[in-house]
């Protein structure tokens, strides 16, 4: 079994909210990575369809069904160095890093992405500037996306840090031809 990516301190995590996804009913996770649920362990390559038409979350893996309640956790391990970590969602060419929370309220599901601050950077930084921009530019803009995702605190109550839209801060996750990663 695979050991969690590590430690992270809450000060170095953000807690993404996942609104860009327009979730319903219905979640389709294709890993990019070693993750774990509930004590099952889910390989690179896994696909996994997440509903709650019955109130509670059904994950649907090759053939088995199994009810994880009114929540649940996908927990990220590490990856080899130079491979992606990650999971892409609902069709999504976006590689999001970090553990998945995922809630329904009997109707609708709501995920939450618990991020190192450092790597939820590159699925910002690239939708508010161009690489083209001077190195400078991008340092700057990297240091006002991270001091803004860790000032936020209005939405702690609800279970996440900052949404994913301009609401708060746009959140894509990370593209495969991202010369940022």
């Amino acid at each position: 079994l695979a050991l969690p990516v590590g430690a992270r301190a809450e000060k170095n995590t953000v807690r993404v909210l996942l609104t860009r996804l327009n979730l319903t009913d219905r979640l389709e996770i294709a890993l990019d990575g070693s993750y774990t649920l509930d004590g099952m362990s889910f390989q690179r390559g896994s696909r996994l369809v997440l509903s709650c038409a019955t109130g509670r979350i059904m994950v649907y893996y090759e053939g088995m069904a199994l009810d994880s309640g009114k929540e649940l956790v996908l927990t990220r391990h590490q990856a080899a160095e130079g491979l992606e970590n990650g999971l892409r969602l609902n069709g999504d060419y976006a590689l999001y890093r970090g553990d998945l929370h995922v809630k329904t309220d009997g109707k609708m599901l709501t995920a939450v992405l618990h991020i190192p601050i450092e790597e939820y950077l590159l699925g910002v930084v690239p939708y508010e500037m161009s690489d083209s921009f001077p190195l400078e530019a991008l340092k700057a803009q990297a240091v006002c996306a991270r001091t803004y995702a860790a000032c936020q605190t209005k939405h702690r109550s609800q279970g996440f840090d900052i949404c994913a839209t301009t609401h708060c801060q746009v959140y894509q996750g990370t593209a495969a031809s991202s010369s940022y990663s």
